[in-house]
């Protein structure tokens, strides 16, 4: 009975570390005179979030467990909001004018320029620039880029269907690894494949992670945000904590919970002890 229950503590102590409260959601931001923020189930594609944040033309959104991230045309500021209710956690100041996709790489945020040129920006949680990159083929305001297994994706210009992978020296490693044919912006890595967003038709379209090729085309479901054009998802993003090549999947235990872990293995020292005495 000790047994099973020590054991039972152990089980219960990585289960409060492990998993991400926003796996399975795929997170857009709309594009229009409002912003909102939304989350479909990626399975269903049925809204289960929709967050007004006010004033503003959305871009870039990146979920790190409970926190969403996200920019608008024109403002130099990363927003913050809580996942879980949509109230604002505040924002952080860069000296980017104005940001449009973005991506997390487990420590730090990758943006595209908005402002006309093709540059991309490596931007820390304190909102200081530590890098700045050119994407070769992009003719300037990319909005389709994502960080994944140490590398970008990102397309050419504004709404372009192309999308080639860079290094993060911005060297070009694959050209047009991905071609949806047609206006697609925002897109996201699912840990294994790519998911693409289709301006204006409510489309998520999905393609392979190692081929690039199509995998599936869907429609999201209502109702339509409130952003005076409908549903423009500019970005998109699934909860970077779930993946692995972000530091997800295998997170590390806070200090309480190890202490727990380690109460649990020092009673099934005391109970092995005990047996071996009987």
């Amino acid at each position: 009975m000790k047994l099973k229950l020590v054991t039972s503590v152990i089980f219960a102590a990585f289960a409060a570390t492990s998993g991400a409260a926003n796996a399975g959601l795929l997170w857009g931001n709309s594009a229009g005179a409002s912003v909102v923020i939304e989350a479909v189930d990626q399975t269903t594609l049925a809204v289960v979030h929709q967050y007004s944040a006010g004033s503003g033309n959305g871009r870039g959104v990146v979920v790190v467990g409970d926190v969403v991230y996200w920019t608008k045309v024109s403002d130099n500021h990363i927003y913050k909001m809580d996942a879980n209710t949509g109230l604002s956690l505040g924002s952080i100041a860069t000296s980017v004018a104005s940001m449009s996709t973005i991506g997390w790489d487990g420590s730090q945020f990758w943006t595209s320029d908005y402002a006309g040129s093709n540059q991309a920006y490596r931007i820390d949680t304190s909102g200081a620039v530590t890098k700045t990159i050119a994407l070769a083929l992009a003719t300037g305001n990319s909005d389709g880029m994502e960080y994944f297994n140490g590398k970008l994706i990102a397309n050419r210009c504004d709404a372009c269907g192309i999308y080639d992978v860079y290094d993060l020296n911005g060297v070009l490693i694959t050209a047009g690894f991905i071609n949806s044919g047609a206006s697609t912006t925002g897109i996201a890595f699912d840990g294994t494949d790519f998911l693409v967003s289709t301006l204006s038709s409510n489309g998520i379209m999905k393609f392979n992670g190692t081929t690039g090729a199509l995998i599936s085309n869907t429609t999201v479901g209502g109702p339509a945000p409130a952003t005076g054009y409908g549903r423009l998802w500019e970005d998109l993003s699934v909860d970077y904590a779930a993946r692995k090549d972000t530091g997800g999947g295998n997170p590390v235990p806070e200090p309480a919970s190890l202490a727990l872990v380690g109460l649990g293995l020092a009673g099934l020292a005391a109970v092995r002890r005990r047996k071996q005495a009987a």
